[in-house]
């Protein structure tokens, strides 16, 4: 609880402060905030997350529906330049869609009721990390997370989740900090690292076993 993220409280609604979010220290002065990934009942505090913690990228980390199951709410509009996606205080327009074999990424723009001007959303979507499975190589995932954090203002967290938010997220923000340390100190320490992540979020990286 010492640090997961808050919303701002609805007058009258004492709970109305929690999402399942936390923030979790990258590498490099980088931020992250590692979440489940929104449900049709927390669309809306998803974006109100982006919009208070004014978060201008997203890793997404799972596919909407895997093996049959739901993952995640689409967050996001249908087609670019379509009708936007609306709550009752955010509007979202897709502006540019860009399709790789291993990733998507979709440029938005996001603005408030009752707030001038809106901000630009970059959203990088994974597609082809299998749940509680590893990639088949990579090479596709050490370039989503270069695009995802070249030339980032670091004073603004990077939201990164995939269903739950623990296992697959966990293992993109350990990458960060092992590939710092062989970079380093030429070698590595994954258990070291794993629990360093566990302080920040319950079941950081999970095993396959």
């Amino acid at each position: 609880d010492h640090n997961r993220v808050k919303l701002e409280k609805v007058e009258g609604q004492p709970l109305s402060d929690y999402i399942n979010a936390s923030y979790v220290q990258g590498t490099n002065g980088r931020k992250y905030i590692a979440s489940q990934g929104p449900k049709k009942k927390t669309l809306a505090d998803f974006w109100k997350m982006i919009w208070e913690q004014k978060v201008e990228r997203i890793a997404m980390l799972t596919n909407l529906v895997e093996n049959g199951a739901i993952k995640c709410f689409q967050y996001w509009p249908e087609k670019v330049n379509g009708d936007p996606l609306k709550s009752d205080q955010f509007t979202v327009k897709l502006l540019k869609e860009d399709v790789w074999p291993d990733f998507t990424r979709r440029q938005m723009k996001v603005s408030k009721k009752g707030s001038n001007g809106v901000r630009p959303v970059t959203q990088y979507h994974y597609t082809t990390w299998p749940d509680h499975g590893v990639p088949s190589h990579a090479t596709a995932l050490w370039r989503l997370f270069r695009k995802l954090t070249n030339d980032a203002d670091n004073t603004q967290p990077i939201i990164i989740h995939c269903s739950a938010g623990v296992g697959r997220t966990g293992t993109l923000i350990a990458m960060d900090h092992l590939l710092d340390q062989a970079g380093k100190e030429n070698g590595i320490d994954v258990y070291a690292c794993v629990t360093a992540l566990r302080q920040s979020r319950m079941h950081m990286v999970q095993s396959v076993v």
